[in-house]
């Protein structure tokens, strides 16, 4: 300890250059130390990595060979929107359309479909992924294979070109291929299952509105035939025009024979025959117009008192009826779509390129793992001879402190 005061004191004591030139011996004599102490333990250094780098090379060639095999997907040309989607959204905007999933242009749903358990189900079932993986003996092989396949299996979107990459990682490349293009023959058919399963929930919906609508236009036509033999009316409008131009001829025929009346009248006198048979055909033409106005004739038989409420029953009843006719002039084109879209089915997804047995691995990469093998091994050699060496330098000394702490103080 006296010692190591008297130094640093000294050094304390040097000038700032002299100081400077010390550290870089200091640093220099460290320099050539480490690399003495590499040289000596370079035969351990170089036998430890040549060994690592061996078994490296080794084990990397008894892994085996996984072979990645990809088809590559579009949508279709028409955005994936059904003929019933573009019926029922056909005037609203993008937006409107994209918010209630109208709009195609993204793989959500097909990613959905891809990533689904009953798709990884049955690519398991289809290639006895259970006996490949060599899962058999696990408690739960059914769960492990399918969280294998997951690792092995990747749907890529590519954002640029907009097209979905379905890739299959095995070790047969023949299986590989075969995997992604079972993968997209399930994305089509249960795609399409699911189509006709919505198709046929809308399908049985805008039926039930279609008949309920059929019987409510069916029960106004019955309506609609009782106020007629009611009241006489078949075309309101028309019979309206007609009884209006009949009270005016009426009106005017019997004015007209008023006024002869009254001419003969004063000329002839009331005791004339003739006058009173004017009279007479005076007040049949006066009957026949009250008889008119009481609703006896047969253009409108329609008495005045009950022409208000004639006329708002019939008003009601020709609103319901064309209310309903436009219903069904709406929802029948959308049955007929319903129909069709529940018995046909379309192809989810455009195949670009199917996928293909790959001729070259995917993986291992066993240039790389030997490099960073042997590199490893290398460092972590460097590193053990310069612990162990520094080590057995200074153990006395931390030995001796150890036992000096460790001493009761007198």
């Amino acid at each position: 300890m006296e010692t190591h005061t008297a130094q640093r004191i000294e050094g304390d004591t040097l000038p700032a250059g002299r100081h400077e030139q010390a550290r870089r011996e200091r640093a220099e004599n460290n320099l050539w130390d480490t690399l003495g102490t590499l040289y000596r333990w370079r035969r351990f250094i170089a036998g430890v990595t040549g060994t690592v780098a061996v078994l490296s090379v080794v084990i990397s060639l008894l892994l085996p060979n996984w072979y990645r095999a990809e088809a590559r997907l579009l949508l279709p040309e028409s955005g994936g929107a059904s003929g019933l989607a573009s019926a029922i959204l056909g005037n609203l905007s993008s937006a409107a359309r994209s918010l209630i999933g109208g709009a195609g242009g993204d793989y959500t749903r097909y990613l959905a479909i891809l990533s689904s358990r009953t798709t990884f189900e049955n690519v398991i079932d289809r290639f006895d992924l259970i006996r490949v993986y060599e899962l058999e003996g696990k408690q739960t092989p059914r769960e492990d294979a399918i969280k294998t396949l997951g690792q092995n299996v990747e749907f890529v979107i590519d954002n640029e070109y907009e097209f979905l990459s379905i890739e299959v990682l095995d070790k047969d490349p023949e299986r590989a291929a075969a995997m992604a293009n079972f993968f997209v023959e399930e994305l089509n058919r249960r795609n399409a299952e699911l189509s006709s399963q919505t198709a046929g929930s809308f399908r049985r919906y805008v039926e039930l509105r279609y008949d309920e609508s059929r019987r409510m236009r069916d029960a106004l036509l019955d309506s609609l035939a009782a106020f007629q033999r009611r009241y006489g009316v078949y075309d309101l409008q028309a019979q309206t025009e007609a009884f209006f131009d009949q009270l005016a001829q009426l009106r005017a025929s019997a004015l007209q024979l008023e006024i002869q009346y009254e001419a003969f009248r004063e000329q002839l006198g009331p005791e004339n025959p003739q006058v009173q048979r004017l009279g007479e055909l005076v007040q049949a033409a006066q009957r026949k117009y009250r008889e008119a106005l009481a609703g006896r004739e047969q253009v409108l038989p329609v008495s005045q008192e009950e022409a208000p409420q004639m006329i708002r029953q019939y008003a009601n009843l020709e609103m319901e009826r064309i209310i309903q006719e436009r219903i069904l002039e709406l929802v029948a084109p959308l049955l007929e779509q319903a129909r069709f879209e529940e018995q046909q089915r379309v192809e989810a997804v455009q195949v670009v390129d199917p996928a293909v047995p790959p001729e070259r691995k995917a993986k291992p990469k066993r240039s790389i793992i030997c490099i960073a093998a042997t590199l490893s091994a290398f460092i972590l050699a460097v590193v053990f001879v310069l612990v162990y060496t520094w080590w057995q330098r200074n153990h006395a000394y931390f030995a001796r402190r150890l036992r000096d702490a460790a001493a009761p103080s007198s």
